[in-house]
């Protein structure tokens, strides 16, 4: 398999859907924001949790569509970023092992490695016997030929298993240099333009969400009643999740940390 066959083929998928849902966006000219919501997507799904636990509506209708579409696209991101991490086990893996002559050699390696094993132990088991048996004996000819026919063999077997294994290291050197800048460029390139598709439905869920918790009597109810201040936005209630925090847990400093971040990214 050629490399651009292969990355072709390994990036078809999130290429696909990049470009499907990248294409839907330009078309229907949504708005591209400059602030990173991918960012604020943790406290985002924290909001709505809290927010439906005053009002289930809060997710009807569009909301719930287009939150459900954020989030399968955010699991495939995470999964194809994860699956992508380790640049070099798929190109061990799964690049190499498709190329023909590649497999071919490793198979054949693989094989010799196990006959240079066999020839060795025949050796030394039939070293053990000479020495013990006398050469009068009527199996020592036979024994003696055996021996030096495994010797014979084991040298041939040693002289291929280095010649593969060398031929296997400059297929692997050569295939590197060019497959390492590639395949990091089409990742890069792939998970941007993933990563622009969910920032706009993301930008374009949050408006929709505080629209929908402004029309939700419970929602404003609860928002009187606990002294919440400003408008119906993630900048406010990042405000009051910070008012609120119980810093006498431990596992809240990460939290903590996190609003103070993402607090200046909505400001």
């Amino acid at each position: 398999m050629q490399l651009e066959e292969f990355l072709n083929d390994y990036f078809k998928e999130i290429k696909e859907v990049g470009d499907f849902h990248f294409n839907y966006l330009i078309s229907h000219k949504f708005k591209f924001p400059k602030t990173n919501y991918i960012e604020l997507k943790r406290f985002i799904d924290t909001a709505v949790n809290f927010l439906k636990n005053i009002d289930k509506k809060i997710l009807e209708g569009l909301a719930g569509k287009l939150y459900g579409d954020i989030n399968v696209l955010y699991d495939f991101y995470k999964n194809f970023e994860k699956k992508s991490q380790y640049v070099e086990l798929v190109f061990y893996n799964e690049y190499l092992e498709n190329m023909e002559k590649y497999k071919s050699l490793k198979e054949e390696y693989e094989s010799l490695k196990k006959s240079i094993e066999k020839y060795t132990a025949t050796i030394s088991i039939s070293e053990e016997k000479l020495k013990s048996m006398p050469s009068t004996d009527p199996g020592y000819k036979k024994l003696k030929k055996m021996y030096v026919d495994a010797i014979h063999e084991l040298s041939k077997k040693r002289d291929r298993f280095q010649e593969v294994k060398e031929e296997l290291a400059n297929i692997e050197k050569k295939e590197e240099l060019q497959f390492f800048p590639k395949f990091n460029k089409y990742k890069e390139m792939y998970l941007k333009k993933l990563e622009k598709v969910i920032n706009v439905k993301l930008f374009y869920f949050e408006k929709l969400l505080w629209y929908n918790a402004s029309k939700s009597r419970p929602i404003v109810k609860f928002f009187d009643e606990a002294g919440i201040e400003g408008d119906f936005s993630t900048k406010t209630f990042i405000r009051y999740f910070l008012r609120n925090i119980d810093m006498s847990k431990s596992r809240n400093s990460d939290w903590l940390n996190y609003l103070q971040k993402i607090l200046k990214v909505v400001e």
